[in-house]
């Protein structure tokens, strides 16, 4: 979707317009609530393409991928839905239980919590990159995100920012369910598609950025 042909505020603005698009493709494919794994796939296709200075069409770059990771995305969706119930069952009957070793249970529930939030966050931009089954992705996110350091973090800490933001500003939830359904998702999944191309594949990476770095060099000439 171009909004201007030319200059940096162009391609600022043909992007921005860009998310808006992807964020409402995700929103309504994420509806049925069973195809949001799929749905966050194909929203990580396009952000990715643009964290390795590609411009992808929006639209069937994001249905391609939709389909072509239907199958697995929701078999992994399906899986996480499960361990998040269960793990949210624990911590409840954990804080309900009064016995002596309560503490240790609920560091136990709450160390197995960020595992799990670790390999969510990274899971489907795995399935997205490297195109693997249920059991590799699943694998390949956990060894990443282990690797991942600080960033591993703040990458859970981008994710969780919806639910952070509305638990700690209630008043304000119309206006950041606002934000969110206009471009939030979109902009979330592009900042961390910066991160992960460097952490999936730094050679590629390094390669579009020269690339980029050459061509923004022979238009300022």
């Amino acid at each position: 979707m171009k909004v201007l042909q030319e200059g940096p505020l162009a391609n600022f603005l043909n992007q921005f317009m860009d998310l808006i698009l992807l964020n409402v493709w995700w929103f309504l494919c994420s509806l049925p609530i069973f195809t949001i794994g799929a749905s966050t796939c194909a929203l990580y296709e396009v952000t990715i393409s643009y964290a390795l200075y590609q411009s992808p069409p929006v639209t069937s770059t994001f249905f391609e991928a939709f389909r072509k990771h239907l199958k697995k995305a929701t078999a992994l969706s399906l899986i996480f839905l499960g361990a998040g119930l269960f793990l949210l069952v624990d911590l409840w009957c954990a804080l309900m239980w009064n016995v002596p070793i309560k503490f240790l249970v609920l560091v136990v529930i709450l160390a197995a919590a960020y595992f799990y939030l670790a390999v969510l966050s990274h899971i489907f931009p795995v399935l997205t990159y490297f195109d693997t089954g249920v059991k590799e992705s699943i694998k390949k996110a956990f060894l990443l995100s282990m690797s991942n350091g600080i960033f591993t973090i703040f990458i859970m800490v981008l994710n969780l920012l919806p639910v952070l933001l509305i638990i700690l500003f209630p008043t304000y939830f119309g206006q950041i369910l606002f934000f969110y359904v206009v471009f939030g998702f979109s902009t979330i999944a592009y900042f961390c598609s910066l991160h992960m191309v460097r952490l999936f594949d730094p050679q590629r990476t390094k390669e579009a950025e020269e690339i980029e770095e050459e061509q923004r060099r022979l238009r300022q000439e």
